[in-house]
């Protein structure tokens, strides 16, 4: 059988419109082994379509595949895709597991919040801990381990249906909470067998979680295929894994553990612990009042309550601290080098305890360890109080997330993909991958006219014009409560951040939506923020009691959430998502700017047209789907280039209606 004929055997779908081109894109990339970056709109079927392509050419080159998501919403939909595949196929070889970290597989620690809090290395260690105990006596460690081992058939039973079933990592793991014993355990083992491995990106970005990966595959870089989905969130995703920051809070935790574990001296007694913690906290206060709140003559702080974030010189804290201190850098070393000592003993104790082995005076010398050895060319270095003095911080940025690209170019090949990319130069360029990277931007498949996106030129949210002109607002929220009352359609409202949603709330208009409104608020919860969508969906069953929903864009409901149908049918976004002007955002920009010469493309229009895409992405979701998008910024126009239908209304109300007319005649 030829490889397209085998590829055909595996897509378990009649094709749509540009999905045999972009597994031709896909196969073509594998065969050359060259990096693929594409963006293809949502609804369009991308995981279906690189699942058969690769699965294909792993099948035939002896390959694995990793295919790495950013949401464990986005995991599920892999595991779903491949049970189709391989019921199409009927091929006992498509395999696949979904894994995720300890602290949402691990049943120890299913009603322990602290233990599901716990970092990698943290729960690491507890696991490894629990483990030893489990093994040396019969009734202490985690049972489930114990049972791991010692109920050879059990395990092999779960083994096998997991097999034959394909089950999501939280169906895995409830089935394995059944039969009381370890997930996590299980997955190693059949992690070793599988064709295709699901895995939040930390398991192949974080190099010491990613060697552990590739042991229990026992395969070599260069068999791999990588899959990276909704890739456009990968350079912000390495920005912060390879950033560091010390807060205020943290350093008062320092103090307690101090206090509960002893305060001993560091450096042959040149200082104690809690002493060096105070001077910390207080160079951080200094720091923050010199160069974020700005200090006038006679200590009357000049605050500017827009800026939250300022620039320091990059050795600005640790002169501070050598200075105070009256002591050399190589001291401060000593001094780093007693807190992780001191740190690793602490988390010997609790670990001894049964709790969460983690040490704030351990964090605090890895923190001190890499502020003061830092490359300063690709980060930059940062004081930032956004809480309102409650709990300032400084923070190493990193600003070239391709420093934690070198896996991409050990692979075979990686395959980047998502519905929001453009423009594929920026993306490709940010992860350093070659100029030779095939790049491809496949339009929706879904007939143009279902859909119709409108900006009126009368309103904005840019700072300055607000400022000037007070009938901005209330001409905005007009359009907003005009649309929300006069549509009986499910309606999701989407602003630029939660400061301007509560900027709206607190003025009362609210109060003005005549439908139920949901409001997507900073604090809740994952399950609370699942409810509320959950239940926003059930109000467009068609039986007329439709809702509006507030938002962010670029928040959790942003991506990875299915709405279709009648389930939305109105998007509207209330002003341009640009970035904030922090020293943080102006910093990357400047980066951009000597690194490519295009800084503002790069780090300003291209993040905020990708939020709107996505906030767009959520009308339409197969070829039935119809609805209405609604940009509220006359600063839209200068985006046509990424929302190529977007066109200008002088009667928005009436241009909407319009289109609902004409989608009520077209069901008829």
């Amino acid at each position: 059988m030829v490889f397209a004929e085998w590829m055909a055997q595996l897509f378990p779908y009649p094709p749509r419109q540009n999905q045999n081109e972009i597994m031709q894109q896909i196969t073509e990339a594998l065969r050359q082994r060259r990096q693929l970056v594409f963006e293809s709109g949502t609804g369009s079927g991308k995981t279906v379509c690189v699942l058969a392509a690769a699965l294909t050419y792993a099948l035939e080159h002896q390959k694995k595949i990793i295919y790495t998501t950013r949401t464990n919403a986005q995991q599920q939909q892999v595991i779903h895709e491949l049970r189709a595949i391989q019921h199409k196929s009927k091929e006992n070889r498509i395999y696949g597991v979904g894994m995720q970290g300890r602290g949402n597989m691990c049943l120890l620690a299913r009603d322990n919040p602290e233990i599901q809090n716990g970092n990698a290395e943290e729960l690491s260690r507890f696991c490894s801990y629990q483990k030893k105990l489990a093994v040396s006596e019969k009734r202490k460690g985690c049972g489930y381990y114990r049972c791991f081992l010692g109920e050879k058939d059990r395990v092999e039973r779960l083994m096998q249906w997991a097999r034959n079933h394909l089950p999501t990592a939280e169906e895995f793991t409830e089935a394995c909470e059944k039969q009381a014993v370890c997930p996590y355990e299980i997955n190693k083992l059949m992690v070793h067998d599988a064709l295709v491995v699901v895995v939040p990106y930390v398991y192949v970005f974080d190099k010491s979680i990613r060697i552990k990966l590739f042991d229990w595959l026992s395969i070599s870089e260069e068999d791999v295929i990588l899959i990276v989905d909704e890739a456009h969130n990968l350079p912000d995703y390495l920005r912060e894994l390879f950033s560091a920051e010390l807060s205020t809070w943290m350093l008062n935790s320092c103090l307690t553990e101090a206090e509960q574990y002893g305060n001993p001296s560091l450096a042959d007694g040149r200082i104690s612990v809690t002493a060096f913690c105070k001077e910390l906290l207080e160079i951080i206060m200094v720091l923050r009042d010199t160069y974020v709140y700005g200090v006038l003559e006679g200590g009357i702080r000049a605050i500017n309550p827009e800026k939250t974030d300022a620039l320091i010189p990059s050795h600005e804290l640790e002169v501070e601290l050598l200075s105070r201190l009256k002591t050399t850098s190589k001291t401060l070393r000593d001094i780093i080098s007693d807190l992780y000592a001191y740190g690793e003993k602490i988390q010997e104790y609790k670990q001894k305890d049964g709790k969460l082995p983690r040490s704030y005076l351990h964090n605090l010398g890895a923190f001190l360890s890499f502020w003061t050895t830092v490359e300063m060319d690709q980060y930059i270095k940062l004081i930032v109080d956004t809480g309102q003095g409650r709990n300032p911080r400084v923070e190493a940025y990193c600003l070239d997330p391709s420093i934690g690209t070198d896996i991409l170019r050990e692979v075979h090949c990686s395959i980047h993909m998502s519905g929001t990319l453009e423009p594929l130069d920026e993306y490709r360029d940010s992860l350093g991958l070659p100029l030779e990277t095939r790049i491809g931007v496949y339009p929706s498949p879904f007939p143009p006219e279902n859909r119709k996106i409108f900006f009126v030129s009368d309103v904005t949210t840019r700072y300055d014009e607000l400022m000037k002109d007070k009938s901005i607002i209330p001409q905005m929220w007009k359009y907003v409560s005009g649309i929300c009352n006069r549509f009986e359609k499910n309606t999701m409202v989407s602003f630029p951040s939660y400061n301007t949603l509560s900027m709206f709330q607190k003025n009362g208009y609210f109060a003005e939506i005549q439908r139920c409104l949901y409001v997507e608020e900073q604090r809740m919860t994952q399950s609370e923020l699942m409810n509320l969508v959950t239940e926003f969906k059930s109000c467009g069953d068609g039986t007329g009691n439709t809702a509006a929903l507030f938002t962010v864009m670029g928040g959790r409901i942003s991506e990875g959430m299915d709405f279709p149908a009648e389930q939305l049918e109105i998007a509207v976004i209330v002003g341009i998502p640009y970035p904030k002007p922090t020293a943080r955002q102006r910093g990357l920009q400047t980066y951009y700017d000597a690194k490519f010469g295009k800084g503002w493309e790069y780090t300003v229009q291209a993040p905020a047209a990708r939020k709107m895409l996505q906030a767009i992405g959520r009308l339409i979701r197969n070829e039935n789907d119809r609805g209405v998008a609604v940009i509220l910024d006359k600063r839209a126009s200068r985006f046509h280039q990424y929302i190529k239908e977007l066109q200008e209304s002088k009667e928005l109300l009436s241009d909407m209606n319009r289109f609902m007319n004409q989608q009520s005649s077209s069901k008829k």
